[in-house]
């Protein structure tokens, strides 16, 4: 999905995205973004992993969500804001390889919602495999 990287775009949101210390934490990077699209993008690492050495559900929740969040954020004015209202995740298949990538796209931009389709893909090598697909409402603040 990898558009690029709208820098007018970046340059506006990316003190937003800074300031979130969580998605600092884990070492996020926005890899794609451009008007209603973002994409995001997490190394493994065994900090982030479940029992089973998989990235756990909720950093794959996580990372689909502000993928949607940034997403959203590229459609509203200067100075405008948003946060998730409510989100649905379903894990299709364990998130395993050397990162996780989070495509998300807006499908309705309203005046107060924005609904975005966030799907997560795991990488190994050249290999790319479906893990999870969100559907997430948004709301301007």
């Amino acid at each position: 999905m990898n558009n690029g990287l709208d820098q007018e775009l970046a340059d506006r949101l990316m003190p937003i995205f800074e300031s979130q210390k969580f998605m600092h934490h884990l070492g996020v990077e926005i890899t794609g973004l451009s008007e209603g699209v973002c994409e995001m993008t997490l190394d493994y690492h065994e900090n982030w992993s479940q029992h089973n050495g998989f990235f756990h559900g909720g950093v794959v929740g996580t990372l689909a969500d502000n993928a949607a969040g940034a997403a959203a954020a590229t459609l509203m004015a200067e100075g405008e804001n948003c946060l998730t209202a409510e989100y649905k995740l379903n894990l299709l298949a364990p998130a395993k390889g050397e990162k996780v990538v989070a495509e998300a796209r807006i499908i309705k931009s309203g005046r107060s919602l924005k609904v975005a389709e966030s799907n997560v893909y795991s990488l190994t090598g050249s290999e790319k495999k479906l893990c999870a697909t969100a559907l997430v409402t948004l709301v301007a603040t």
